[in-house]
């Protein structure tokens, strides 16, 4: 890098770092979807199609070098992908570095995202991804090992406990359930943990999924086969069960 990237990497990660202070660092994992009525769901669209136009807004704003575009755009996003990230490497240091790293990324980049390509989100996950598991090839290569942070698991389900509405026997099967899913997550390898939380937790679709991985769509239905018969049977194993739809 030049001097002067290297400035600009700097002045980027120093931003990231007072946007850092501002937010939560992990955002609380979305709480089950209620069935939506057709019109509620097209104003959902909406909603979604609005905000997502003011993320592109965002990001060429960020390509101008606009600090406070680069601030919001960290607010909206950094806690999502610091989830997603927790979920695969499972230390919040190494989570960190990997944050960082993406918004590295969006602050020299900006200019090069397009939106006839890709969507801000999965853009911006599949940086993450990416990113994540680069991190897990620089460890693995150095024969180290991720400490895992023993709180990673609470962390990336967030601390808004919507348990607390239930009654102490909905709470307690609640969080047996909850229980079953991390100890059965914990046991799938990355490539099928990362499908399993991109669909069920960010509700993306196959095409989405392919997009933020950077594999066929085949793969990830072949990967997302496989990752939900695992989960199948090792809940079985513990007398749960496990029947949510795919994307």
């Amino acid at each position: 890098m030049t001097d002067a990237e290297l400035e600009e990497g700097g002045h980027a990660l120093a931003l990231a770092a007072v946007a850092r202070r501002r937010v939560a660092p992990i955002a609380p994992r979305p709480s089950p979807a209620s069935p939506l009525s057709d019109a509620r769901m097209a104003r959902l669209t909406e909603a979604e199609t609005t905000l997502e136009q003011e993320d592109v807004a965002l990001i060429r704003s960020v390509a101008r070098r606009d600090r406070e575009a680069f601030e919001t755009l960290y607010n909206r996003y950094a806690p999502r992908l610091g989830r997603y990230a927790m979920r695969l490497l499972k230390q919040r240091e190494a989570v960190d570095e990997v944050i960082d790293d993406v918004m590295l990324v969006l602050w020299q980049n900006a200019a090069r995202f397009d939106p006839e390509v890709s969507r801000p989100s999965t853009w911006l996950f599949g940086i993450t991804h990416h990113k994540a598991l680069k991190r897990l090839a620089r460890s693995l290569s150095r024969g180290e090992v991720l400490a895992l942070d023993p709180d990673a698991d609470a962390a990336a389900e967030g601390q808004p406990d919507a348990r607390a509405e239930l009654d102490p026997e909905q709470a307690a099967m609640g969080r047996q359930l909850g229980t079953a899913l991390v100890d059965a997550l914990s046991l799938l390898s990355t490539d099928h943990r990362a499908v399993i939380e991109l669909a069920f937790c960010e509700n993306y679709s196959y095409q989405e999924i392919a997009a933020v991985t950077g594999c066929p769509v085949n793969t990830v239905k072949t990967r997302m086969f496989h990752a939900r018969k695992r989960l199948a049977r090792f809940l079985r194993g513990r007398g749960e069960t496990y029947g949510s739809k795919a994307p």
